[in-house]
């Protein structure tokens, strides 16, 4: 990793539900080489795909339509994440 900061932005997790036979290299490469991409990890199911990603000072709305836009409507879909913390 750079000896770059990222600040005022926070991780969030995205699920993508790639369409059928979508080669997954290829997405998984796509996705890991968006600037503000910092993981993509690919899973089992319905939703292949979890993207660790953040950009400074944009909402989770705006991260899953930077996704969207970046990816290609032909890869599938952006789902947003939910989040649950300990009080």
């Amino acid at each position: 990793m750079s000896g770059k900061v990222r600040r005022n932005a926070m991780h969030k997790f995205y699920f993508i539900k790639p369409r059928p036979n979508t080669n997954a290299e290829e997405l998984a490469l796509r996705l890991i080489g968006l600037k503000h991409v910092d993981g993509v990890f690919l899973t089992e199911g319905e939703y292949g795909f979890i993207v660790k990603a953040r950009i400074p000072g944009v909402g989770g709305g705006g991260v899953a339509d930077y996704l969207s836009k970046n990816m290609g409507s032909r890869y599938g879909e952006v789902t947003s994440y939910f989040e649950y913390r300990k009080r």
